[in-house]
């Protein structure tokens, strides 16, 4: 039976998936969600999300990449985007809740 693992911390694992294309959200625990609100300046917020404002990364482009998170169904997500695709946050699905019940 498959379980999905909500991880204490997003890295490395949000890197990992950025490194080999994967366009996902991890969930990550609550406490893990508010560290990385409060640990760091915001670049972006919104009711339901933010992106930090300390990059993670500079893109062949020169765009930086950070950190952004969100919070839907009562359960905490973050992942890395590029500054100017903050507005795809909403239109990146979130992995399905499954009952095993």
């Amino acid at each position: 039976m498959p379980v999905a693992q909500i991880f204490e911390w997003p890295h490395p694992q949000i890197d990992e998936d950025w490194n080999s294309g994967e366009q996902r959200w991890r969930e990550i625990t609550p406490l893990a969600y508010q560290e990385l609100r409060t640990t760091v300046p915001l670049r972006q917020e919104a009711q339901n999300a933010f992106m930090q404002a300390e990059p993670v990364d500079i893109l062949a482009d020169g765009e930086c990449l950070y950190v952004c998170c969100k919070r839907e169904f009562g359960r905490y997500f973050a992942r890395l985007l590029p500054g100017n695709d903050w507005w795809k946050r909403d239109y990146l699905p979130v992995p399905e809740v499954r009952s095993f019940l």
